[in-house]
């Protein structure tokens, strides 16, 4: 089953459906949660191990594998803006201006750039998140990105027909503080505003603001999956992650106790006196038929090595991310194409993440058409496409070499369309056409004009 969605068949809210719901979301509430909070290094399992004898070393060392998967896979995918065009084709000039500027500005006052990455870092996080779409105050369409543990979706049929939001949040009665919860109902049509508080007898009933048209034509509130089962990015090298903490924290006990080793005494009586002053001093007086060392444990140094790198490396074989700091990437004879391929399961990784938010970004579009229409924006939501620009370390040596060499069999397009910093191909070919407007031939000049250059 997936996290995000319940099935059932809805009519209206009441009390009762609202907290069957609820109740139904806590096990999914409760995990994404937790995946956030981990990957916030907060609630990691190595910092609350205890050992029995309290005087024993137990240092709790977490190590942010966590935030390294999820932050090298949104750098990688969302570290390039995503970019949005028009199908130019379908519309006329003036019309495809307008729907341009109408997208642009809904982009800009949106800062989507920012929003995207941080909703795909949220999915990459908890195995989905979703956004909202809505109208402001000044009656402009935005959207904000709500965290995974606050939405559920309904869905029946293999459709979903409501989307609820819901939280809890502090608030006083004088100066005694107390909590309520607060829902969102969203349906195709309109949205709820339900409260639960001690005001209410712990039920859910509609608040002041009641029951609101939100002016689209669909269930505003967006699913962004990161995959079909809905699953974190370091979910399935969790264990991994929590054996590679525990083994560098036993390590560092292990050095810790040999700084804190026994010291022996053979053939020699002493008392604290004498052990006190020892440590004062630096120095003991023995005779020639005593003795004195530490008493330590034999650690395999190569062994305990071993299995560190073994996890380090099953962490990021298992969770498809590449150790930026292994010799095999980062060696100086490795050049930028190899370099590629031994980022093939980041890639497919990514490429998966990439189909699963558009799926996603069409339903915003789709919502967010259905408002633009009725202000006379006639934007087909299909007609809007957009694209992911991988954020990879460019080798010009290489990309130039191959260009030149594919002069002639293919098209100048083609060819700037093989090149990863260019992004719009028809200004690249007008600035090329302006260049080759201003260069001035001196060899085919007409007679008079070569006179005037002289």
């Amino acid at each position: 089953m997936k996290r995000s969605t319940i099935r059932m068949t809805v009519d209206e809210p009441n009390d009762a459906i609202i907290k069957e719901i609820i109740k139904q979301h806590t096990a999914s509430k409760n995990i994404t949660l937790g995946l956030y909070q981990r990957y916030d290094q907060e609630g990691v399992p190595i910092q609350s191990r205890t050992f029995k004898d309290a005087l024993k070393p137990n240092n709790k060392l977490s190590h942010d594998y966590r935030g390294y998967v999820i932050n090298q896979v949104v750098g990688y995918l969302w570290g390039n803006p995503i970019s949005y065009q028009i199908n130019k084709v379908r519309y006329g000039e003036n019309e495809y201006e307008a729907y341009d500027d109408a997208l642009e500005d809904f982009n800009t006052l949106n800062v989507i750039d920012d929003l995207d990455s941080e909703l795909g870092k949220l999915a990459s996080i908890c195995g989905y998140a979703s956004r909202l779409v809505y109208i402001d105050t000044d009656g402009v369409e935005r959207v904000m990105n709500i965290s995974p543990w606050e939405a559920v979706f309904i869905e029946s049929k293999n459709k979903t027909t409501h989307a609820v939001r819901y939280y809890t949040e502090k608030y006083y009665e004088g100066k005694e503080e107390k909590e309520r919860t607060l829902v969102e109902w969203y349906d195709s049509t309109n949205v709820s505003f339900y409260v639960k508080s001690e005001k209410s007898g712990n039920s859910f009933v509609l608040d002041d603001e009641g029951v609101k048209p939100h002016l689209f034509d669909h269930v505003p509130l967006i699913l962004f999956q990161n995959n079909d089962e809905e699953r974190g990015d370091f979910e399935k090298v969790e264990m991994l992650i929590d054996a590679y903490d525990k083994n560098r924290s036993d390590s560092t006990n292990e050095v810790e106790t040999f700084a804190n080793a026994y010291m022996a005494f053979k053939g020699v009586t002493i008392d604290s006196e004498t052990i006190n002053e020892m440590k004062q001093t630096g120095g003991i007086e023995i005779d020639e038929n005593g003795d004195v060392f530490f008493i330590t444990k034999n650690i395999n140094d190569t062994f305990v090595e071993n299995t560190r790198k073994n996890l380090n490396e099953d962490i990021h074989k298992f969770s498809a991310s590449v150790d930026m700091n292994d010799e095999k990437f980062s060696g100086a004879s490795q050049s930028g194409e190899s370099r590629k391929w031994k980022l093939i399961e980041l890639e497919n990784k990514a490429g998966t993440k990439a189909r699963k938010f558009g799926v996603g970004l069409r339903e915003q579009f789709k919502v967010l058409c259905s408002a633009w229409s009725k202000k006379g924006i006639a934007l087909n939501y299909l007609d809007v496409f957009w694209e992911f620009k991988r954020n990879l370390p460019i080798d010009l040596l290489y990309i130039g070499e191959s260009i030149s060499k594919l002069k002639g069999l293919h098209s100048d397009q083609t060819l700037l369309g093989l090149i990863p910093y260019i992004d719009d191909i028809e200004y690249e070919q007008q600035l090329m056409e302006q260049e080759k407007s201003a260069y001035i031939d001196l060899d085919n000049l007409p007679p008079d004009e070569k006179k005037e250059v002289n």
